[in-house]
């Protein structure tokens, strides 16, 4: 048989844009020598029977939308309720999972801890193609694993892996990484771009066509991104990311992209001696990183998918030494903050602007709703007037530029979990605001205007 011809074209190492020529210079994200040669060779996949394919086969039949028939998907439970939380209840039958991390955030023992569970449900292969057999074994008794029902070869031809899978009936499969794996018929080192990408795209075909539950560890930037092609984040169904917390002893797992479910979810887990570990109230990791009390605290109920997180918000505000007042902004928008410091100027005759700015989400979190807006106002006003509002208060509300406070998404399960955490003073936007949340002990605050928040001082000292 003859060999397929190799299509050669350049892509951006970056964005994954493709190019007919070498240029020095991506025209979609701007950076500049990040164009490598791709070369592209047809890869023949096998035709089999569907009985045991996944969601996604190959189906050239022309049929209306409206009459195909509804496929309910299959989940499987990963033994970790947060995992299966952020991948949307469980993992999917036959889907591509992409896991990225820091060094030494946890993939391989989190992934060997859940195929160690979907062992027992049917055949399972782990390969790895950065540690020995030893390294895997000795890492599974740590933490008292069966192991009894795993496979597991140490190899990067990804062409191997696929016919063992097939050959052997493997239903799971966890790619330990892809930036090893490699494609016998492309003339180019495994980790480059070509490589990567072809050998991702092969996993997936096989995958879709023999229902083969895939989890591929990826390897990730300095920026926190996903190492590779950007096509690379388009082939998997999923792509998630663990990351270490401040307290190197937790983790959090978060879906940039979920076809099968919401990519706001949050997953929280803490590092055993025996493994990663679900936590079920990780609001209380984060709200003890901040329990000082001192002018500027307070706290802040989150919403992150379905889930209500409490943390806390920081803000100092000092007198400017420099011409140019300083600002810091970590785990909220600045243009938030700029907007913010205009609508206490016209709205509440509060001018802080010329003073250094400073705010922090205590634990390392990302912010990025507008229910922000109240409790930066009151933490800066805390700060600026050298006010200290109880341990026991927690704001939430968005701020339009008419001074006016807005509702948010998920209000009452926002003050329901700031009552279970034991929050005494509870401030929110008027129309989240409902009697029926008033509980003995408990004092809710309803605001309408910025303007009241200079009283609720007065309230939550």
């Amino acid at each position: 048989m003859a060999k397929a011809k190799t299509k050669i074209s350049y892509v951006c190492s970056e964005c994954g844009t493709d190019y007919p020529r070498w240029q020095g210079n991506c025209g979609a994200c701007k950076a500049w020598n990040t164009i490598v040669e791709f070369k592209e060779a047809k890869v023949a996949t096998q035709r089999t029977a569907q009985t045991s394919a996944g969601y996604s086969v190959q189906d050239t039949e022309i049929e209306k939308l409206s009459e195909v028939s509804d496929q309910q998907l299959h989940r499987y439970k990963t033994g970790s309720s947060e995992f299966d939380r952020v991948l949307g209840e469980g993992i999917v039958h036959g889907s591509v999972v992409l896991l990225s991390g820091s060094p030494g955030a946890g993939k391989s023992t989190l992934l060997i801890d859940v195929l160690s569970r979907l062992s027992q449900i049917a055949p399972a292969l782990y390969v790895s193609g950065e540690e020995s057999k030893n390294q895997i074994k000795d890492r599974g008794d740590r933490l008292k694993l069966d192991l009894s029902k795993i496979d597991i070869m140490t190899t990067g031809d990804i062409e191997r892996i696929c016919q063992v899978a097939l050959d052997r009936g493997h239903k799971f499969l966890v790619i330990d990484s892809i930036q090893t794996m490699f494609l016998t018929g492309i003339d180019s080192s495994p980790g480059n771009v070509t490589q990567v990408k072809e050998s991702a795209a092969y996993l997936n075909r096989a995958s879709k066509e023999h229902g083969i539950t895939t989890i591929i560890i990826v390897h990730e930037t300095k920026d926190g991104s996903i190492s590779g092609p950007q096509t690379l984040s388009h082939i998997g169904d999923a792509t998630l990311r663990i990351a270490r917390e401040s307290d190197s002893k937790y983790r959090t797992i978060r879906a940039d992209k979920n076809r099968f479910g919401s990519a706001e979810e949050i997953g929280t887990l803490a590092m055993m001696a025996d493994g990663l570990k679900d936590v079920t109230n990780p609001s209380a990791i984060f709200l003890e990183h901040g329990s000082v009390e001192a002018s500027g605290n307070i706290a802040y109920a989150s919403a992150e998918g379905r889930r209500t997180l409490l943390v806390n918000l920081q803000s100092l505000v000092d007198v400017s030494n420099g011409e140019i007042p300083q600002r810091g902004v970590v785990g909220v928008d600045y243009k938030r903050l700029s907007m913010l410091l205009a609508v206490m100027r016209k709205r509440m005759s509060v001018s802080i602007g010329d003073n250094d700015i400073y705010i922090n989400v205590v634990g390392g979190l990302k912010l990025n709703e507008t229910g922000t807006d109240v409790p930066m106002l009151l933490a800066m006003l805390s700060s600026f007037r050298d006010k200290i509002l109880s341990s026991k208060t927690l704001a939430f509300g968005e701020v339009g530029l008419s001074g006016e406070v807005r509702p948010v998404p998920m209000g009452q399960e926002r003050i329901k979990e700031a009552i279970r955490n034991g929050f005494e003073i509870v401030i929110v936007p008027k129309k989240n605001y409902h009697k029926s949340l008033e509980t003995q002990g408990v004092k809710l605050i309803p605001i309408s205007q910025v303007s009241e928040l200079e009283n609720v001082f007065d309230l939550a000292t």
